[in-house]
């Protein structure tokens, strides 16, 4: 048989689309045949197409072989034997060549065979233009991001930077009022040195006329100046919210009467026509009184700065919200909406620059707000201002009668009252006192004054206080806050832990007026907390009150059976000592060693110093604190009434009950049988 040598030609026949046959159109996908075109266009909607083609070999064509290769999408060439016809589905947008080739029955192979272009157009959205567009969008997006970066980087630099400012404000701020409070305590000081002997001046009867008025001159302008380092005190602990009310019932009449009664000379000296308005003389709201009238004398004295020819104070009462409200009105300059805004900051002053400090309005907000209340003002150019305060008539928290009279009056009732023994007094000898203050002018004009009364030590800090009461036995300490070496906490610390030195009575003088100055002063043990400047008579009235307080207690201890010793104790130290000696003597109240001498060996101490202390704690000798307690224990025994007087003599170590029985109505002021029935009759 002859080899079929003829190369096949290679034709498509035709093109579908889903199964579906497209016929020839001129508007359409095939113009014209398929096989004389040179490219097609498809949607990308043409997901599924078929292509048919053949080889013209017609020996047997059922021989005839096809391979085919979509170039851009295959990678070779797909050889399917007799198969005419192939399909691709979902193919990409893009351009592709559809290769086809041949073999006859003798698989001789037309390697040229056909070919075609398939053009696969892609949805709008992908189309360049579009894409185009997206690149532009990017490149728009990544600057606005860049932009958004930059610039939120920018406000995050400069929220630190006003962090850094608005902390460096406050820095200064603070260093400011911790500058001025500190010149104000020292102020305090030479203060109190002016106040304290011109006090003592004015109290005599045979000064001059001429001399008295130029004395309240200087009266006048000291208080003047104590007025302002007390308002920059107050603002510092406004601005610490530090400052706490104590709200009492008041008549707020009475108060404000006090208040402008003050005001109302040297505003009528001034030409000033000044008018109030009082509430009924029993309308009471509850208000802290000191803290009240600081609010209406700033408001008045700011008035009367500003002011023309007129100040109006009114009260109005606001039942329906149980609040009440007091106006304070002047026809001065008045202020623009600018300084109003400002009026309230600490150390703002108006245009006018009146004298003062700038910080009375901080105050009367901060004080306005403590008491849950609120301040308005209200002012025209050229017509005046008024500042309104509106507070509420009832606070929670508040202070009852009977408690700030329990704080004030701290003496209990049944105390012993004092008994007068002018033949003791007149030959006593002077208690010694020790002054403490690194102020040489302080100590001299303290030590001038108490010097009748007390037998005067002076110490310089705290190291050399400690040093004179090694040296001293010491009845009182009067010490300065602020001291080098050793400051006066440290050394009232001192005091109170060394057991030779915890029972003398210790009064601080300081310029501190917070609240936390005054906690501390009271945790280190001090018995009473002075501030500076201080009145003369004052400080001699807590000393007096001080020392007779502890005075009749100790008369208590020992004149009434049934107290305890832990009465005389002034702090906790001295109760652990006197509690450990208690103790001692009733262990050993039959012992026949029990005297001074043991003790002193028991409790760790000298004989002196036991003598020191016990004088100091019970104004009795060890010797007799022995019998006290003996005879304490003996008035315990008789009323269990279980033993004879004679028997409980015996048991407390009396060697004779005819004794005992003159020890007993001696320091009780009964006989033994006679305490026995007043005790029964109290049962009864």
């Amino acid at each position: 048989m002859k080899l079929n040598t003829q190369k096949p030609n290679v034709v498509l026949t035709s093109l579908e689309i889903f199964n579906q046959k497209i016929e020839t159109q001129k508007d359409g996908i095939l113009p014209e045949a398929i096989d004389h075109l040179k490219e097609i266009h498809l949607s990308y909607k043409d997901n599924v197409i078929t292509l048919n083609y053949a080889a013209l070999s017609y020996c047997t064509p059922q021989k005839n072989q096809y391979a085919y290769m979509l170039e851009g999408f295959d990678k070779g060439w797909n050889y399917v034997g007799s198969q005419h016809s192939t399909t691709y589905t979902n193919l990409p947008a893009g351009t592709y060549t559809f290769r086809v080739k041949a073999s006859n029955n003798d698989n001789i192979w037309n390697e040229e065979g056909t070919s075609i272009r398939i053009i696969v157009h892609p949805p709008f959205y992908l189309s360049l233009p579009f894409k185009i567009g997206y690149v532009l969008l990017f490149l728009l997006a990544l600057g606005l991001l860049l932009r958004y970066v930059i610039r939120r980087s920018e406000k995050k630099h400069a929220k630190a930077i006003d962090e850094l400012n608005s902390k460096k404000e406050i820095e200064i701020h603070e260093a400011k009022i911790n500058f001025f409070t500190m010149i104000a305590h020292e102020i305090r000081t030479p203060v109190s040195l002016i106040i304290g002997p011109l006090e003592k001046i004015m109290q005599s009867t045979h000064i001059p006329i001429n001399e008295r008025q130029e004395l309240e001159i200087i009266d006048r302008n000291s208080q003047r100046l104590l007025y302002l380092v007390n308002q920059l005190l107050d603002f510092r602990k406004v601005e610490q919210k530090e400052i706490r009310m104590k709200f009492t019932s008041q008549s707020i009449k009475e108060l404000m009467q006090a208040v402008c009664e003050r005001f109302s000379p040297t505003l009528q000296q001034n030409g000033v026509s000044f008018s109030v308005t009082y509430p009924d003389e029993h309308f009471h709201a509850d208000v802290d009184k000191e803290a009240l009238t600081k609010v209406l004398s700033n408001l008045l004295t700011n008035a009367n700065k500003y002011t023309q020819s007129m100040i109006e104070v009114r009260f109005q009462e606001h039942p329906e919200r149980q609040t009440f409200s007091i106006e304070v009105k002047d026809n001065g300059k008045g202020m623009n909406e600018e300084e109003l805004k400002k009026i309230f900051k600490p150390f703002y002053q108006a245009s006018e620059n009146k004298p003062g400090t700038g910080i009375g309005l901080s105050i009367v907000k901060g004080i306005v707000e403590a008491h849950h209340g609120q301040v308005n003002v209200t002012s025209q150019p050229g017509k005046g201002s008024s500042f309104i305060i509106t507070l509420p008539r009832k606070q929670e928290n508040l202070v009852t009668e009977e408690e700030e009279n329990q704080a004030t009056n701290p003496i209990p009732e049944d105390i012993i009252p004092e008994q007068n023994d002018t033949a003791a007094t007149s030959q006593k000898v002077l208690p010694i006192m020790l002054i403490v203050d690194d102020n040489e002018d302080m100590l001299n004009f303290l030590s001038s004054h108490f010097q009748t009364s007390y037998t005067i030590v002076t110490a310089v800090d705290g190291v050399d206080a400690l040093n004179k009461l090694k040296e001293q036995e010491v009845a009182l300490i009067i010490s300065d806050w602020m001291m080098p070496n050793m400051n006066g906490i440290d050394l009232c610390k001192a005091v109170r832990n060394n057991q030779l030195t915890s029972h003398i009575p210790f009064i601080l003088l300081t310029a501190k007026t917070d609240t936390e100055a005054k906690i501390t002063s009271m945790n280190c043990g001090a018995d009473a907390y002075i501030e500076k400047p201080f009145s003369l008579q004052y400080l001699e009235a807590c000393i007096k009150n001080l020392l007779e307080l502890r005075l009749q207690l100790r008369q208590k201890f020992s004149q009434m059976p049934t107290v305890s010793i832990n009465s005389i104790a002034a702090n906790q130290n001295d109760k652990v000592f006197l509690e450990k000696m208690n103790h001692l003597i009733e262990e050993n109240l039959n012992n026949e060693e029990l005297s001074v001498d043991f003790l002193a060996e028991k409790l760790c101490i000298s004989r002196s110093g036991l003598f020191v202390k016990i004088k100091g704690l019970a104004n009795t000798t060890p010797n007799e604190i022995i019998q006290i307690i003996r005879l304490k224990k003996a008035a315990s025994l008789l009323l269990e009434n279980q033993y004879r007087i004679n028997e409980v003599s015996y048991m407390v170590g009396f060697n004779n009950p005819s004794y005992f029985s003159k020890c007993f109505q001696k320091q009780f002021g009964m006989k033994p049988g006679e305490y026995i029935a007043s005790h029964a009759h109290k049962a009864e």
